[in-house]
């Protein structure tokens, strides 16, 4: 399994050419250097195009993916809506379906240069551990092209829906360490069963040694406060570094006094954080009269204060989101006009947040660097990655551990 790709366009601009031996990258050179080629199994001429570390998509919902065309219409256009519209669908989920519906969206990112994915799955008294198990079905059939992280989903509630902290061991068991155990604190009836519903998480994620990644606050109301909580609670518990929050939507309804101290104890708890703007931009808000709220949360004072900040697609034509398609690039160029991230500098950032931002998400060595494992995208015919996200190039060769597993050619013809 040896390769090289020549000619390869790097962030900073060089032109080099990339070795690859046994999964791993072994040397990268400048382009003008010569090398036997007679020792690679196969030679890619990039043509001055971009290559990178391969995307990553820290957050999506495999399980719930394309029931949009089986599912009633969200006719409010809200969170609760959304959750509520998924239950009679959920009980009929099957092993077979899950598959067939999450595997066309994983093809699909794979198509765009995405090789690590982590999904949630719901785990609750309406779906029991069958999204769970169609997930760990589907892991095994894509177990050499992608890593695929699942976490155990508790969309309901903890508290809420009796027997769920029940089937969320269970899931931990099943799944072994391959489970991350999700949350989702503020969908509880009062903030005393929020604080509960974190304790549990904490006590779960200890006593079965994974990390968290917890849905949390995705709501508007100012008053909803589980991130401050929960970041307070990991400091107390020393579970520093092993959280993952995704939307924090609230934070943005806090006054600027409020939210600063919010970042700051998020800082200190050095808990990674996950805005999914294609989802919030539609879902929040919708209460909002005159103007809207964008949705999504306070990202640039987040980066600012040093906080890891990924995103991710979250959803693919279900209740929650009626469109996307798992473009991790167009995902990213949502997110700079959401979060108004329009400078040279900025756009640059956005490319760390489908890369090396959502690495440290998935806690995964990812770079394009001597001795890392050679997981890369080629995106044809660009030469910098603001031209990526403003262009997301159909043209992309995804190669995982060194071996090419995707390539999208593009053709155009003009008559005039």
């Amino acid at each position: 399994m040896s390769l090289v790709i020549k000619n390869a366009l790097t962030r900073n601009g060089d032109l080099v050419t990339i070795a690859v031996k046994e999964r791993i990258i072994t040397d990268i050179t400048k382009a003008d250097k010569k090398i036997n080629e007679t020792e690679f199994g196969t030679i890619i001429d990039a043509k001055q195009s971009l290559v990178t570390e391969s995307l990553i998509s820290p957050h999506i919902h495999l399980d719930k993916v394309l029931i949009g065309d089986i599912i009633e219409p969200n006719q409010s256009g809200t969170l609760w809506e959304a959750i509520q519209k998924t239950w009679e669908v959920k009980r009929n989920y099957s092993v077979n379906n899950i598959k067939k519906r999450a595997s066309e969206v994983i093809n699909n990112q794979i198509k765009f240069g995405v090789t690590h994915i982590r999904t949630h799955v719901d785990v609750d008294s309406i779906g029991g551990l069958m999204p769970l198990k169609g997930l760990l079905a589907t892991k095994e059939d894509f177990k050499d092209v992608v890593d695929l992280q699942i976490v155990a989903f508790p969309q309901e509630g903890i508290l809420k829906d009796d027997g769920t902290e029940e089937l969320l061991e269970k899931a931990l068991e099943l799944g072994g360490k391959d489970i991350i155990l999700g949350g989702m604190p503020h969908n509880e009836l009062n903030d005393d069963n929020s604080k509960k519903h974190v304790n549990i998480l904490l006590t779960l994620a200890k006593k079965y040694n994974v990390p968290i990644d917890s849905h949390t606050d995705e709501t508007d109301d100012p008053n909803s406060r589980t991130l401050q909580f929960l970041a307070a609670r990991a400091i107390e518990e020393d579970f520093q570094h092993k959280i993952t929050v995704d939307h924090i939507c609230a934070l943005s309804s806090y006054d600027n006094y409020h939210a600063a101290r919010v970042i700051e104890l998020v800082k200190k708890a050095r808990i990674n954080v996950v805005t999914n703007p294609p989802t919030n931009m539609v879902l929040q808000g919708r209460l909002d009269t005159g103007a809207q709220r964008v949705g999504i949360t306070r990202v640039k004072e987040l980066l600012a204060a040093g906080v890891n900040v990924t995103i991710g697609q979250d959803c693919v034509h279900d209740p929650y989101y009626p469109f996307g398609n798992g473009d991790m690039l167009e995902v990213a160029n949502l997110l700079g006009h959401a979060a108004k991230m329009t400078t040279m500098a900025e756009i640059d950032i956005l490319y760390d947040t489908i890369t090396k931002n959502a690495a440290k998400v998935m806690d995964v060595t990812h770079y394009l660097s001597v001795g890392a494992p050679a997981d890369i995208v080629i995106l044809h015919g660009v030469k910098n990655v603001h031209e990526a996200i403003r262009t997301t190039p159909p043209a992309r060769t995804t190669i995982k551990n060194g071996k090419v597993i995707s390539q999208t050619k593009f053709e155009y013809s003009r008559f005039y």
